[in-house]
C-alpha cells in the first residue's frame, strides 16, 4: 500500500484543474482559508466545515511527565492543542473505503 500525503501544492493543481484557475490564483485561494482556519483557531473559535468535520483548540493542564528512556521526571507545562471531531459522512466515506 502507497501511503501518499496531501500537500498545499497537491491542493492547488486540484483546484486549478477543476476550477480553471491560473496556478498563482488557486495558491492565493489556498492560502487565504488556511490563514483564516489559523486565525479563528488562535482566537479559541470552532472552525465547522459541513460534512467534513470540526476544528477546536482546547487547553491542556500542566501535568508530571516522564522520560521513557531515563525514567526521569519532568514537568510538561499547560499548552493549547487543535483536535479535530469528523463528521458522520467523513467518518462513513473513509470507512466505505476501507471495505473495498
Amino acid at each position: 500500500m502507497t501511503i501518499t500525503t496531501l500537500t498545499r501544492v497537491t491542493l492547488c493543481d486540484a483546484l486549478r484543474k477543476r476550477q480553471g484557475l491560473t496556478r498563482d490564483e488557486s495558491a492565493t485561494f489556498i492560502e487565504g482559508v488556511l490563514e483564516e482556519i489559523s486565525k479563528t483557531l488562535s482566537k479559541d473559535q470552532e472552525v465547522k466545515i459541513p460534512l467534513f468535520g470540526v476544528f477546536f483548540s482546547r487547553k491542556k493542564n500542566e501535568r508530571i511527565g516522564r522520560n521513557p528512556k531515563t525514567l526521569e521526571e519532568a514537568v510538561i507545562s499547560s499548552r493549547r492543542v487543535i483536535s479535530f471531531r469528523p463528521s458522520r459522512f467523513l467518518k462513513s466515506t473513509v470507512n466505505e473505503g476501507c471495505r473495498s
